[in-house]
């Protein structure tokens, strides 16, 4: 009678162990296919290069120098110059304008800094002698929000930041974050445009969203995973960890048994 018990029971025990292994292996397959960037058409794409476009309240470097051995006649509009560190630089106001001394107001928002630096040059022109200019951003601040591991403002010292260099900055997405519904929100001519990206596929690198702009918002939705365990009941998934708990006993003692009995 022993034998014929032996004989079944160990079956059964190895098809539980067995289907935990297999299991365990899907789900794992699942969570590693969800982390994955990239995966849509990894074929050769061009990457948008698009210039960063100067906005309303961007603080912004601006040297001027003379090509000659002359450099007082440029003194005087390095008065709001150049480091973060000691001078506040010059802001553009909510008209989209920096007031240059002598000059006065000289439109900035729309153009990109080699733009300015054309537009700068042709108005020092009677005042610099070979006059040249330099633009540069003191400050590029990306908020990112969301599931990623250390939301909020993050800063940068260049003048050119992608989607994935602000994810970086932030320490990537979270277990929960959806890589398929990563959301760019900016701001252009007064009204909030709206950039869905999908990490996983070659679009990210044409989207108009991959090279950010000053104050960008980015923000990555949270997956299914999060949300239904959000939503789950208390209660039921008390009395689930419960009936795990004493299927798991259970499952301890067949297995002392058996051992025991061979």
């Amino acid at each position: 009678m022993h034998k014929k018990r032996n004989r079944y029971s160990l079956p059964v025990v190895f098809f539980i162990f067995i289907s935990g292994i297999f299991t365990s292996c899907g789900s794992s397959k699942n969570v590693a296919k969800e982390h994955l960037y990239f995966q849509k058409g990894m074929d050769t794409v061009l990457t948008q290069q698009k210039e960063t476009i100067i906005q309303p309240n961007d603080l912004l470097s601006i040297q001027v120098f003379s090509k000659t051995v002359n450099q007082e006649q440029a003194a005087i509009f390095n008065v709001m110059n150049t480091s973060v560190s000691n001078s506040p630089g010059y802001q553009v106001n909510s008209a989209g304008n920096i007031e240059l001394p002598v000059i006065g107001s000289v439109k900035a928002a729309g153009y990109t800094k080699d733009e300015l630096q054309l537009s700068l040059m042709q108005k020092l022109t009677p005042y610099v002698k070979n006059a040249s200019a330099v633009v540069r951003f003191l400050q590029f601040h990306v908020n990112v929000l969301g599931e990623v591991r250390s939301p909020g403002t993050q800063k940068f010292l260049v003048d050119r930041v992608t989607l994935i260099d602000a994810l970086s900055a932030a320490g990537d997405l979270t277990d929960y974050g959806k890589r398929d519904d990563v959301m760019v929100i900016r701001e252009e001519n007064g009204k909030k445009i709206y950039h869905k990206v999908d990490l996983r596929s070659r679009t990210l690198f044409e989207s108009p969203a991959y090279i950010l702009q000053p104050n960008d918002i980015v923000y990555v939705g949270t997956n299914a995973t999060k949300l239904k365990n959000l939503s789950a009941n208390p209660e039921a998934q008390r009395k689930t960890g419960v009936f795990l708990a004493i299927t798991s006993v259970l499952i301890s003692l067949a297995t002392l048994i058996i051992t025991a009995t061979n």
